[in-house]
């Protein structure tokens, strides 16, 4: 474990695990935290260094009143490889992990981005009014922009801890023992709302479909069968990115919103075979 200070002050803590050539970062979803990789994270470091974080606001990195937006955290995955002299990587994104890459190769490019694994994220999360309802379903999105302005009021308020917990449910399989229900929950709820509520807002308004087709490193995209997030985006995803592979779980392997938790065995089957070691 290890604690970096970001440009404008914020401490991240990371870990970092196993040794080797090729260096493995791993970035988790939105109120998530780095711990829920710990069931693939000694796999993925034989013969690799695999380093992960806990994004500002999350896990056990510090709190900000500032930095409330995707480009931030992008801005801070650039401050750690800079800090632990990473030239170059490949990275694996799950949910909101996937647009902090999406943001940073918006910015950087490919030049240190070595191969891509983007976990059940929608390319656009709520149809924007630009959109048709066909893009909306074609990208993923699973709100309206009622529907966002409802689900941020709703964190806010009064009920924000059952809000919070159905969201949690509504991503796991209904089948998850309750012990692992309530540890996700727990790593869930160290999270500050209010700041949350605000990078979510700006995450759900992203649309990140004309970044996709500049993505030209390998790229694995991978769906679940039984995901809140419609496969059918996960397939149209993989499509924009040239030469990318499809992986959709089904529910047996853990084919929700959490694979690498939910169904490790078969995570690792397909990512550790996909990544360069």
């Amino acid at each position: 474990m290890g604690t970096f200070t970001t440009r404008d002050g914020c401490p991240l803590d990371y870990r970092v695990t196993g040794e080797g050539e090729h260096t493995l970062v791993l970035l988790h979803g939105w109120s998530q935290s780095q711990a829920m990789f710990d069931r693939v994270r000694p796999a993925l470091a034989q013969g690799r260094r695999v380093v992960s974080l806990d994004m500002r606001g999350h896990g056990e990195s510090g709190r900000s009143t500032t930095g409330a937006r995707i480009s931030s955290l992008a801005a801070d995955l650039h401050d750690l490889l800079g800090h632990l002299g990473v030239d170059r990587a490949s990275f694996v994104g799950h949910s909101m992990g996937a647009s902090v890459l999406w943001s940073f190769v918006d910015m950087h490019g490919t030049s240190r981005v070595e191969s891509l694994v983007v976990i059940d994220q929608p390319s656009v999360c709520a149809v924007l009014p630009w959109m048709t309802a066909e893009d909306g379903a074609d990208a993923g999105a699973i709100l309206d922009m009622a529907g966002a302005e409802g689900f941020c009021a709703a964190l806010l308020g009064a009920d924000s801890g059952a809000t919070r917990e159905g969201f949690l449910a509504s991503m796991l399989r209904k089948d998850i023992p309750a012990d692992d229900f309530a540890w996700l929950l727990a790593e869930n709820l160290k999270f500050d709302v209010g700041w949350g509520t605000r990078l979510l807002l700006d995450h759900v308004m992203q649309d990140w479909r004309d970044v996709l087709p500049r993505i030209d490193v390998p790229t694995l995209v991978i769906g679940g069968e039984v995901s809140h997030v419609d496969a059918r985006s996960q397939r149209w995803t993989a499509a924009q990115i040239p030469g990318a592979r499809l992986r959709v779980f089904t529910a047996e392997e853990g084919g929700a919103h959490f694979p690498f938790f939910e169904g490790p065995a078969a995570f690792l089957a397909e990512v550790d075979a996909f990544l360069p070691r």
